[in-house]
């Protein structure tokens, strides 16, 4: 039976970066993941760049795990993670 690369689940990524999920609006620092809409797709994770927009609108510029920047805007498949507060 093959093991998934742990370098690509998000839960070992989470783990990796001292991550909780968090539902309040997002701060530069934040992380994102969007979740796959089908089996097989993989999870997503980017760190939070710059929050623009207004409260209920926002969209971010984020700098996603495959090294390329991009603005997201987030839907029903997002989540923001904020690091714990020590």
């Amino acid at each position: 039976m093959a093991r998934a690369d742990p370098r690509t689940t998000i839960e070992s990524m989470t783990e990796m970066h001292g991550l909780t999920v968090n539902r309040s609006r997002a701060r530069p620092g934040d992380w994102v993941v969007v979740h796959g809409h089908s089996v097989r797709e993989p999870e997503r994770l980017g760190l939070i760049l710059e929050v623009i927009g207004t409260p209920g609108h926002e969209r971010y510029r984020v700098r996603w795990d495959e090294e390329h920047e991009s603005i997201f805007y987030p839907g029903s498949d997002a989540t923001i993670r904020r690091k714990e507060s020590h």
